[in-house]
């Protein structure tokens, strides 16, 4: 096995059981001397022990709590196109870190990072780059700031953690428009029914630990406005503008998304219509995305999208098969969702036909894909 992956997951496990030992210790010192009484037994759900386990609480003014976070994302798919076919297994995300909440839970601070290896690319096992590296802080009831490297919120897909979307896959003209995690500075202000947020980000950087920013590279603004219509009822309207390209920085120089999430019952609806504009891109689109929870361990999952311009098709897993450049994109996905410990621990499946218009000499595509996988966050 390789060295690598034997240290990391070392690391790993000496870190658990060095705080559980601290925190036997800590209960062993508290004991009373008095005769000891049978103690009330709380049964606590199989599902809540496990993924509690590396959540450690402290009763101090400094840090209330450590938790040990993680994820892992695996995922096989076959695309069958008239352009077409592939199929082949990916870990889609396997990250690994740590967070704490301290003075009175009015600091969090999360460190993230993605590991790379585990595909069957002939690499080694080791941490990759930094997912997240971020502090925030509620500096009062209602306004939070943080700052690091974080993901700027926009489109209602993407504002929506990799750990609870509905579909595999988030839908093309998300992936198209939106930036991706960046360094920045973010401000979010709630009062009443409305909510707004705010952010300034760098559009270009390297990545790696040691290389945070390229001096070089640009930045991009991101403002935002929701208002709450009713119990699980909102609207949102996001807006992004760039000044410069980056591997960072939103697909377009202006992306604009004017999104609904609304819950009835076991029934939920998102819907979004978004526009990206200027810096060589011109592309609008809308994204249809209702599900239904059949029982409380099932769910299942629809989406319509279709975008009209500059499009790039699905780079999972259609642009593997055709040329990215479209006119005109249309997909319909269907799908069931199996929750074993809610979104913790979780299998996927679905199927996904998609048509698309190819841009010049390129070849469109017209086919399907279907996908299943398994989600874990702890």
């Amino acid at each position: 096995m390789n060295t690598n992956y034997l240290n990391v997951k070392a690391a790993a496990v000496a870190s658990v059981a060095l705080l559980g030992a601290f925190s036997a210790q800590a209960g062993e010192s508290a004991k009373s001397t008095k005769a000891p009484i049978a103690p009330a037994v709380e049964e606590t759900p199989l599902c809540e022990k496990i993924f509690k386990a590396t959540t450690f609480k402290f009763d101090n003014d400094i840090v209330n709590e450590f938790k040990i976070i993680g994820r892992y994302q695996g995922q096989y798919h076959w695309v069958d196109a008239n352009q077409g076919n592939e199929d082949s297994y990916e870990t889609r995300r396997w990250r690994i870190g740590a967070q704490a909440k301290m003075f009175n839970k009015k600091l969090k601070i999360k460190n993230n990072w993605n590991i790379d290896g585990l595909d069957d690319d002939g690499d080694d096992v080791a941490f990759d780059s930094i997912d997240e590296a971020v502090a925030s802080l509620k500096v009062t009831d209602g306004f939070t700031l943080s700052a690091g490297k974080q993901k700027p919120e926009i489109t209602r897909e993407y504002s929506i953690s990799s750990k609870k979307i509905l579909t595999i896959e988030r839908s093309a003209i998300v992936n198209q428009l939106t930036p991706e995690k960046a360094w920045g500075v973010h401000g979010e202000f709630g009062a009443d029914k409305v909510t707004i947020h705010g952010g300034v980000y760098a559009s270009q950087f390297e990545g790696e630990y040691d290389e945070w920013f390229d001096t070089d590279g640009g930045a991009f603004f991101l403002g935002s406005i929701g208002y709450e219509l009713g119990e699980k009822q909102d609207i949102r309207l996001d807006y992004t503008y760039t000044d410069q390209s980056g591997n960072a920085a939103p697909g377009a120089e202006n992306v604009v998304s004017l999104s609904y999430d609304g819950q009835y019952g076991d029934f939920r609806l998102i819907a979004d219509v978004i526009g990206g504009f200027g810096g060589g891109t011109d592309v609008t689109g809308v994204v249809l995305l209702p599900s239904y929870k059949v029982t409380d361990k099932l769910e299942a999952v629809g989406r319509l999208q279709y975008s009209d311009g500059d499009v790039v098709i699905q780079k999972r897993y259609e642009r593997r098969v055709a040329d990215k450049a479209a006119e005109d994109y249309f997909a319909a996905y269907a799908g069931l969702n199996y929750y074993v410990c809610s979104h913790n621990l979780k299998f996927m499946a679905g199927v996904e036909y998609a048509n698309a218009t190819g841009h010049g000499s390129d070849t469109g595509f017209d086919g399907f894909t279907y996908l299943v996988g398994a989600r874990l966050y702890f």
